[in-house]
């Protein structure tokens, strides 16, 4: 719906007449005078068709082509003839029991045997610990070589840093870096 609203609005924007509006200096429609009337071309009627029988051209002469003289045949080769077999003899309908099953009865369970329960052996009390103190064996470390020692450098004198002439990316107001595009002219020499 809509669409069709929107449709009917440009149609009637684009067939508007908008020369009564000022500040437009149209000029008034103007129809062109009628084009006089071309005259009738007279065209001459076609011949009637004729009906008569015009014969297919003749057929070209045969080609005569040289076929090259055939091989001769091979000997030929003995083939014993072909074996009879004797025909098999028609199914029977008769009917074969299965198989008979063989199930097999596993032997009598073994008579229960009783055990005696194991007996407790109370284990030896162990030795009272001794709160005695060993001391751990002497380790015998060799004394470290001397190192020589280089005499320090003089100082060096720290100069100031030097004032950046441009800045390239200028931070902002809020602390933050902002990238910037920057437009290259480039100049074509003729």
């Amino acid at each position: 719906m809509k669409f069709l609203v929107v449709a009917v609005a440009l149609l009637a924007v684009a067939h508007a007449d908008v020369s009564h509006l000022s500040g437009y200096n149209y000029a008034p429609v103007s129809v062109p005078a009628p084009a006089p009337a071309p005259l009738p071309v007279k065209v001459a009627p076609a011949p009637a068709p004729v009906n008569t029988y015009i014969p297919p051209a003749p057929a070209p002469a045969p080609i005569q082509i040289e076929v090259p003289q055939p091989a001769p045949a091979p000997a030929p080769v003995a083939i014993p003839a072909p074996v009879k077999v004797a025909p098999a003899p028609a199914p029977v309908n008769t009917y074969i029991p299965p198989a008979p099953v063989h199930v097999e009865v596993p032997a009598p369970a073994p008579a229960p045997v009783a055990i005696p329960a194991p007996v407790k052996v109370a284990p030896a009390p162990a030795p009272a610990p001794v709160n005695t103190y060993i001391p751990p064996a002497p380790v015998s470390i060799p004394a470290p070589a001397p190192v020589k020692v280089a005499p320090a450098p003089a100082p060096v004198p720290v100069l100031a840093p030097q004032p950046v002439l441009e800045e390239i990316e200028p931070v902002a107001a809020d602390g933050y870096r902002y990238k910037t595009v920057r437009r290259r002219v480039i100049r074509r020499r003729y």
